[in-house]
């Protein structure tokens, strides 16, 4: 059986990623013995970063596996697409200061104040390394708007003011089998799987 070594120690992410992908062994960091790496994200795109988190692994896995890695985060269309790459950090570097999800929260909300044009895109990229160093990328996006306010607390990054109009409701609000249907990474490794399958 093929095995793919994902570039992260997050549980939810492999068990996701074991739970849609069939017929192939998948292993986080750990199970490899490959400790916490300190890499860089200086990529000016989510494709670059993941690409570059893939190629941190890359010489301490066997040469028969497959390399997964993938970054994420919000763009918010009036603002020129920020916080972009730097969804986890940006509050961080304006405020000066280590900031609670709360706080991030807030900002983009004051950011938004005066604005009419609500619009965020949520995307993750799943960068792929195969064994013989063929490097693919795939992409998943969900729209939705920059909520008025803080509202729900199901979820984690900026789900509590990610707001579906379909749905009338913030990520945030949402339990795991609504919020299934607008996850960026599931979309991202729907389109993987797809690819693999057709190897």
């Amino acid at each position: 059986m093929k095995k793919i070594v994902m570039a992260t120690n997050n549980v939810g992410k492999i068990n996701e990623l074991k739970k849609m992908l069939k017929g192939y062994e998948i292993y986080s960091q750990k199970e490899m013995k490959i400790e916490d790496l300190n890499v860089e994200e200086n990529g000016e795109t989510f494709e670059e970063n993941a690409i570059i988190k893939a190629n941190s692994i890359k010489n301490l896995v066997g040469k028969d596996i497959y390399i997964l890695a993938e970054d994420s985060g919000i763009c918010v269309e009036a603002l020129n697409g920020y916080p972009g790459v730097k969804t986890k950090r940006a509050a961080q570097e304006e405020l000066k200061k280590e900031v609670t999800n709360e706080e991030r929260y807030k900002l983009l909300i004051e950011k938004m104040k005066d604005i009419e044009n609500r619009k965020v895109i949520w995307q993750t990229v799943v960068a792929l390394i195969e064994p013989n160093g063929k490097v693919s990328t795939f992409i998943g996006e969900v729209e939705g708007s920059v909520a008025y306010e803080i509202t729900g607390n199901n979820g984690f990054g900026f789900d509590p003011i990610f707001y579906i109009k379909e749905e009338g409701k913030t990520l945030g609000q949402m339990s795991f089998e609504e919020k299934e249907k607008y996850s960026a990474r599931k979309r991202a490794i729907e389109k993987l799987i797809k690819y693999l399958e057709e190897k």
